[in-house]
């Protein structure tokens, strides 16, 4: 949990939409998207479920169809569900804050007070101990916490509103695997307090509030991370202080509570802004269709319909079935449910069909010889020019994989679909499209590949792509002059 003062909100039909417990939606001019796309829509409105709480955090939703959430000062885990409101599930609860079941249906909970992560059945409301300590020492104060797809959790450990000593030479994130062995992931954060995995849970997601930033991890096996990148930053005047506590739903969207809700693309690019009456501190999604974001701030629980289903657990990324495919000098192991096909011109080496939640995508791989069709800067301007001007948002960085250093651009908008033959120089407007595209180093020249098609299928295939050509760690964003030829 944070604890700084809520910031003024800086437009005056926020203020007034807040009064009334409905709060507008506000875009982003970082990336555009059609409303029916976007995660809220735009008379998307806050309601308010109950109240009267101390300290709110923590939401989880339970597939028996209710949600429970923490009390944390008042030391007591609340559930709630539609026909019967509000009743206490747990009290003590040791002060729990962040809350999740995992796969066989048990509650996984931070337990604040006795600085400790613990497995909790929902009907006897028995206690296992998961982790208390780290190399003999107690742990700081576990905060908030997100499971994989192995059974493993990752959890945060700052410490908020205790003044005792640290027993632990650092605020830290750590992973305990499903046999119980406990390992610190993260330990140059300063106070790393909401976390959640990707959809594919190819990525750790870590709130570092003195920053203002979500930080990005690649996430290499279980309990193995990369490096970390500064994937978003929070605006001063816009955002305030935070991130606390974050969702994430089926399409990688993250739903970070800031002075209010900020929505981030997988790209890190800001699609929206939700006004908040109360400073948020933790959501997750529920309902009978995993389209209700449960917000809980301070005082209070809020909840607002979204456009998009939340995640569950995350699918195991590494245990995806694969395929290995030879297309020139490269080597790609893609999903198996991607579908190879013979090339159907002479600059392309091979091309798939990627399935995906918006409909079919496709991936070309080309290869243009020694010079390479005028370089890497000359073939991203000719991508990023295949997107309309109007909306288009496009973000350029560099990478490292097996072969060497690699080039991306991504682009979002509506792309310009080539049909027909090249030197007709056809192509069909597609709006609500993305591309990722990649120039990646071989022996015999680069070699140059393109995903593009509807937003959220290319999206949900990203890091299956960077798995593909063996990417390691972070990506860096690059201008398009740094790039050089």
């Amino acid at each position: 949990m944070h604890l700084s003062p809520l910031p003024a909100l800086h437009s005056l039909p926020v203020r007034l939409a807040c009064a009334f417990l409905g709060c507008a939606v506000l875009a982003s001019a970082q990336e555009s998207l059609a409303p029916a796309e976007a995660p809220l829509a735009a008379d998307a409105q806050l309601a308010q479920v109950a109240t009267g709480f101390q300290f709110t955090e923590g939401p989880a939703w339970c597939a028996q169809g209710y949600l429970l959430f923490s009390d944390v000062h008042a030391s007591r885990i609340v559930r709630w569900d539609e026909k019967e409101g509000i009743a206490t599930f747990l009290q003590p609860s040791s002060k729990a804050n962040g809350l999740m079941f995992d796969a066989q249906g048990r509650l996984v909970a931070c337990q604040s007070e006795s600085r400790r992560l613990v497995q909790i059945d929902p009907a006897t409301k028995e206690v296992t101990v998961l982790a208390e300590s780290f190399d003999g020492k107690k742990l700081n104060s576990p905060n908030d916490l997100s499971i994989d797809a192995h059974g493993g959790v990752y959890f945060t450990d700052p410490r908020y509103g205790n003044g005792e000593p640290l027993e632990q030479d650092a605020m830290a994130v750590y992973y305990v695997a499903a046999d119980g062995k406990l390992a610190r992931v993260i330990g140059d954060l300063p106070r790393p307090n909401g976390i959640h995995l990707s959809p594919d849970g190819a990525f750790l997601y870590v709130a570092n509030p003195n920053l203002r930033q979500i930080v990005r991890y690649p996430v290499e096996a279980p309990g193995k991370l990369g490096a970390g990148v500064a994937w978003f930053t929070g605006d001063e005047k816009l955002d305030g202080t935070g991130p606390d506590g974050m969702s994430v739903d089926e399409r990688g969207n993250v739903y970070a509570t800031y002075a209010g809700l900020v929505v981030i693309a997988p790209s890190g690019a800001v699609l929206q802004r939700l006004a908040v009456p109360e400073r948020p501190t933790n959501c997750a999604f529920g309902g009978a269709d995993f389209q209700t974001l449960f917000v809980t701030a301070r005082t209070s629980l809020y909840s607002v319909r979204t456009q998009v289903r939340g995640m569950g657990l995350p699918k195991s990324a590494s245990s995806e079935a694969t395929q290995t495919v030879v297309t020139g000098a490269l080597s790609l192991a893609v999903p198996a449910s991607w579908k190879f096909s013979e090339p159907t011109s002479n600059m392309r080496l091979g091309q798939f069909a990627v399935p995906g939640p918006g409909g079919e995508a496709e991936l070309v791989v080309f290869y243009f010889g020694a010079g390479g069709a005028g370089g890497v800067r000359a073939n991203i301007e000719r991508w990023i020019g295949q997107f309309a001007d109007e909306g288009r948002t496009t973000q350029i960085a560099k990478g490292e994989c097996a072969s060497g250093d690699y080039a991306v651009v991504t682009c979002q908008g509506t792309y310009n679909q080539p049909v027909g033959p090249p030197i007709r120089r056809e192509s069909k407007a597609m709006p609500g499209s993305a591309m990722i595209a990649l120039i990646v180093p071989t022996a015999k020249g680069d070699h140059f590949l393109k995903l593009a098609g509807p937003q959220k299928t290319v999206e949900a295939a990203a890091s299956a792509l960077r798995r593909a050509i063996g990417a390691k760690g972070a990506e860096r964003a690059v201008t398009l002059e740094e790039l050089g030829g």
